[in-house]
């Protein structure tokens, strides 16, 4: 047992101090902490805490019943006084106690206990022992420190009896083609296998298995063999580096990257790692060396027009450490996109309020929220993280609901053919009457689609060709409420091969300047009763550049406030105005604490591109204030009704911005006879990827351009199913927008249960 008593105090003490000097903001510790500790400095919130806590005056006192906790109630929440701790604060206290970085393969229980200083909650010692035999443990110190004061964190990296249980598959995924390192599962996109190993295992992966994690890795002649493969395939348009994690063999990473970079047809580069969360020493170490190595490899990137992104995991809010914000931050001030992908578990991060925490966190930092998985992969030894859809479904809900709508994950299940997004590309039909605890899932894949390069996937027993074309798949899964199961969709053969006719060429121009000439929202969804003010969520209101004082202290009087939409003049407007009046708004703005986003929806970004000047943009990104403790990041909103108005130079304006940290995300109306067909929506989602343009929401209904123009040129239902459809089929995971309908109430993800659609939250 570690002796507290042989620390010195002071340094404890004056780590505390600096930490809530530098962190110690509502962003980083939550409102509710922060309105017991606050005050003009850390040593002023640290007194504070030790007089709320019942220790005034005596830090001593106050740091050693803090440890006693820790290694006393092992994993458990640290209350003192009743005001609880967050674990982001302790860690930097666990660093001085048990110092060190690194990771550590764990052979049984005796090195668990003592070398790491975990208390186990089972006696089982035996069987636990048979299950590090059979999934192997591996931990970092980051994560051992993460795990002694978060019950949340140990959840996911420390073994347990029960992944003994027999219940589940060995792999998920089937029908895949491998050729060495390659795994494909798309035609226009493959997966590079360049590592197994990880520096720490989750254990719910669901590549967990002994034999996975023992595989041979590849050497550098498989890394060329396998670009020589990319090569040669010209559909093939993005790469997902990953494993395994591929930052632990640098050499294969890098030869990978070079070779990719050589293929003009190869236009993104998805570098897969969640060693931001449990490793984050991998990129801090030897001054940032892998840090400063992907920024570099950035740049060359961009000098051939391609796109360099990173895809980390999160999961619950307890594992996101300042030094894991940092990293995400410098990434995306280098032009470097990070996206978040979180698997959905079973008591642990399966409450709306914690993923809220969590994203808005991740978000702040710079990062964009991609998927929520869910449920956990059903592998085996992973029942206890299992969930039902439904209750993933109804967190959806929440988020909508309590969370801004740039934060919001979509929900994605990767089937054993592909992955489906909810009740656009895919939906429950119906359980398998043959087999107790699997569903039937509608995919939108069809036989032609595998045909060239996995043909066998059609020979596999666990799927059915359905009436519309499409094949449905077994899964491993318990719906939830019977409700989700929506049953077969048929489509009549006189709808299967109808034909939209577009409007003539010149009405669709005359079309797109009238909408680039309007308002894009309707009236608040409450009244705010300030002019130029609308309330458009629970999280987001709109302003205009030239806003009073009185909108100034309406968003200051409100911490539901997340983001803050600037809405240009209609029309041209003049940029060194602009820029002037937005230093002077920001100014403002700048001391709102709970405010981290602020948007510029400015039209002329579509039609006149080359008005985004260098040095508009230099100033744009003066003013982007990424940070950790008090963000207030800039966004560019654009809207875009088709592909074709995109052009190089929105690229490489795009480029610039991104290089200054600033993001560019589209919106866009669904409009009868104009782009209500999958072809054209495929097109513009393909042609705002290649430009680096998140694709963000894609309307439905209930916009007043929708409203007037639908009403003659109505959009049948169906196409709306077959542009999603077609999109999950044939486009990246990154070019899916999320489908939208505009109600008085506020935004609604489309479901195919239109009862639903119905059910409208309060307003608040």
């Amino acid at each position: 047992m570690i002796k507290i008593e042989k620390y010195d105090f002071t340094i404890i003490m004056d780590t505390m101090i600096d930490f809530l000097d530098n962190y110690g903001s509502p962003t980083i510790l939550g409102n509710k902490f922060y309105e017991i500790i606050k005050g003009k400095n850390g040593k002023n919130k640290f007194f504070n805490l030790l007089k709320a806590s019942g220790y005034h005056n005596d830090p001593e006192g106050f740091f050693k019943e803090i440890f006693h906790m820790v290694f006393k109630t092992n994993n458990e929440k640290i209350k003192l006084n009743d005001i609880e701790l967050p674990s982001i604060i302790l860690v930097p206290l666990l660093e001085i106690i048990i110092p060190g970085t690194g990771y550590f393969s764990i052979k049984n229980i005796r090195e668990l206990r003592q070398n790491f200083n975990i208390e186990l909650k089972t006696k089982n010692f035996d069987d636990l022992n048979k299950v590090i035999e059979k999934y192997p443990v591996r931990l970092s110190k980051h994560i051992i420190r993460q795990s002694m004061v978060s019950m949340n964190v140990a959840y996911q990296y420390i073994p347990f009896v029960e992944e003994l249980d027999s219940i589940g598959h060995t792999n998920t995924w089937v029908g895949q083609f491998q050729d060495g390192l390659i795994e494909q599962m798309y035609p226009n996109r493959v997966i590079f296998l360049l590592n197994m190993t990880c520096p720490v295992y989750c254990r719910f992966c669901f590549r967990k298995h002994k034999n996975a994690r023992n595989e041979t890795p590849p050497g550098t002649k498989d890394v060329r063999k396998a670009v020589n493969y990319v090569k040669r395939s010209p559909l093939i348009k993005e790469i997902l580096i990953t494993g395994g994690d591929p930052f632990l063999n640098k050499k294969n990473l890098r030869i990978a990257i070079d070779g990719l970079n050589s293929i003009d047809h190869v236009k993104t580069l998805r570098l897969a790692t969640r060693s931001i969360a449990y490793y984050p020493e991998l990129f801090l170490k030897n001054n940032s060396s892998y840090l400063n190595f992907l920024k570099d490899k950035n740049l060359e990137l961009q000098e051939n027009n391609k796109i360099m992104e990173i895809a980390t995991h999160f999961v619950h809010p307890d594992e996101v450490s300042i030094e894991s914000l940092k990293i995400i931050t410098q990434l995306i001030k280098s032009g470097i996109k990070v996206y978040v992908q979180t698997p959905f578990l079973n008591n642990c991060n399966d409450r709306g309020d914690e993923l809220v925490r969590l994203f808005t966190l991740l978000r702040g930092a710079g990062a964009e929220i991609h998927y929520i998985f869910m449920p956990c992969s059903p592998i085996h030894g992973n029942s206890i993280y299992w969930t039902s859809l439904s209750r993933g479904i109804n967190i959806a809900k929440y988020l909508r609901k309590h969370l801004s709508d740039r934060a919001i994950p979509k929900m994605c299940t990767a089937t054993p053919i592909g992955k489906i997004e909810w009740h656009s590309s895919g939906w429950v039909v119906e359980k398998v009457k043959e087999k107790q605890g699997f569903i039937w899932i509608r995919t939108p894949y069809t036989p032609e689609f595998f045909k060239s390069f996995a043909p066998d996937v059609n020979k596999l027993d666990n799927i059915r060709l359905n009436k519309e074309g499409t094949f449905d798949v077994q899964y491993m899964a318990d719906q939830g409420e019977d409700s989700l199961c929506t049953g077969s969709r048929t489509k009549p053969e006189k709808e299967k091969f109808k034909k939209i006719d577009l409007m003539p060429i010149r009405e669709i121009k005359a079309l797109k300047l009238q909408f680039y000439n309007e308002n894009r929202f309707n009236d608040s969804i409450i009244a705010t009763n300030i002019k130029n003010l609308k309330r458009l969520h629970k999280t987001r209101v709109e302003i205009n550049i030239n806003a009073k004082d009185e909108v100034i202290k309406y968003i200051m009087s409100d911490k539901n406030i997340t983001d803050l939409i600037i809405s240009s003049n209609l029309g041209k407007i003049d940029f060194n105005t602009y820029i002037k009046d937005l230093k002077i708004l920001i100014l403002k703005l700048r001391c709102i604490d709970h405010l981290n986003s602020i948007r510029l929806r400015i039209l002329q970004f579509a039609f006149n591109i080359n008005a985004f000047s260098d040095l508009f943009i230099k100033d744009l990104g003066k003013l982007n204030h990424l940070d950790i403790d008090n963000p207030l990041r800039i966004e560019i909103e654009t809207w875009f009704i088709t592909g074709e108005d995109i052009t190089e130079n929105h690229g490489e304006t795009v480029q610039k911005l991104n290089n200054q940290g600033i993001s560019v995300y589209c919106n866009t109306p669904l409009l009868g006879r104009i782009n209500d067909t999958p072809d054209i929506i495929l097109e513009l989602s393909y042609a705002l990827r290649k430009v680096g343009i998140e694709f963000h929401h894609l309307y439905i209904s209930g916009l007043p351009i929708q409203t007037r123009w639908n009403k003659d040129h109505l959009i049948d239902s169906a196409n709306i199913i077959d542009i999603a459809s077609k999109v999950r089929a044939f486009g990246s995971g990154r070019e899916i927008p999320q489908y939208i309908v505009l109600t008085p109430s506020g935004e609604l993800d489309f479901d195919l249960r239109s009862s639903e659609l119905e059910n409208l939250w309060d307003r608040f």
